[in-house]
């Protein structure tokens, strides 16, 4: 993602506000849970996890950064739709 682009999807994200109480509630489960899973391993497989879950974040940023190209160019296409063709002016 070029820096022009990434400073906007950075901006974005640094004031979404995601109100709905079932979000916040659902991330502390999970939490809760990834928590209690990790107390259960041997340290071995507590770092294999921790690598997994690493692993599958980035590729989950990197998949929200698409989806975000992918809007932001359409988003483009249709605004550059709206706008009337370019006439040449006769001299």
């Amino acid at each position: 993602m070029d820096d022009f682009l990434r400073h906007i999807y950075t901006d974005i994200l640094d004031h979404l506000e995601i109100k709905d109480p079932e979000y916040g509630e659902n991330l502390r489960y999970a939490a809760l849970q990834y928590d209690t899973l990790l107390q259960t391993l041997t340290p071995e497989q507590a770092s294999h996890l921790r690598d997994y879950q690493g692993m599958t974040a980035l590729a989950g940023q990197r998949k929200e950064e698409a989806v975000f190209r992918s809007a932001f160019q359409a988003g483009l296409y249709l605004g550059s739709l709206a706008r009337p063709p370019y006439t040449r002016r006769s001299l």
